[in-house]
């Protein structure tokens, strides 16, 4: 019997957790890569610091998830071994964390599974924009929303004492690009153009 490191533990519960019960081990690896990046990214963050920072990144451990719970419960890896799927995750999160091998979801930070057709209107990145880098990502087949934004530098009125528009700081049509899809699951970045525009954090 062999004990689980707790940080790839978690990150493997996640990936089992969040991906489709096909088990694809695509999009179970991707979904364990995205994490990893991401926490690579924000300073080096362990998953549980990550999930403090951004309590809403992934909705599966809200305690509703029986497949996150049910990971989370396996005592070892002999446990784990008996169930393909958490034992695909589980491998796919070591790899991950370690960064070895290839990336299905080709540097993706975020990801989103069926919800993202069947809350479409109400989905927070349909609202924010997104676009699809290759048609084939469009796995549940709907519509890309973009729609043009211009953001200004702000400046001081020195009368009034208030911020008004400067020059055009950029322009851009959506916050989320897909990077991939598999499974059930697309892989989302930021749009360049918008992080070039808004200044912002790749991984914010």
């Amino acid at each position: 019997m062999t004990s689980l490191d707790p940080n790839i533990k978690r990150l493997a519960a996640i990936a089992y957790g969040e991906a489709s019960t096909l088990n694809d081990p695509d999009e179970i690896s991707g979904i364990a890569f995205a994490v990893a990046n991401r926490a690579r990214a924000w300073g080096k963050k362990t998953v549980a610091d990550l999930i403090q920072a951004d309590p809403n990144y992934t909705y599966a451990i809200n305690g509703k998830n029986r497949r996150y719970e049910r990971f989370m419960k396996a005592g070892s890896t002999d446990e784990i071994d008996q169930d393909l799927g958490m034992k695909q995750a589980l491998n796919a999160a070591t790899k991950a964390w370690a960064n070895d091998g290839s990336d299905p979801s080709n540097g993706a930070y975020w990801w989103d599974g069926v919800d993202f057709k069947t809350n479409y209107k109400n989905h927070p990145k349909v609202k924010d924009g997104f676009k699809f880098s290759d048609p084939a990502h469009n796995i549940f087949g709907v519509e890309e929303n973009t729609f043009e934004r211009i953001l200004y530098w702000k400046v001081r009125n020195r009368k009034t004492g208030e911020e008004v528009n400067s020059k055009e700081r950029g322009r851009f049509k959506a916050v989320w690009l897909s990077t991939a899809a598999h499974g059930k699951t697309i892989f989302w970045l930021h749009d360049p153009d918008y992080l070039i525009t808004s200044g912002g954090k790749a991984y914010r």
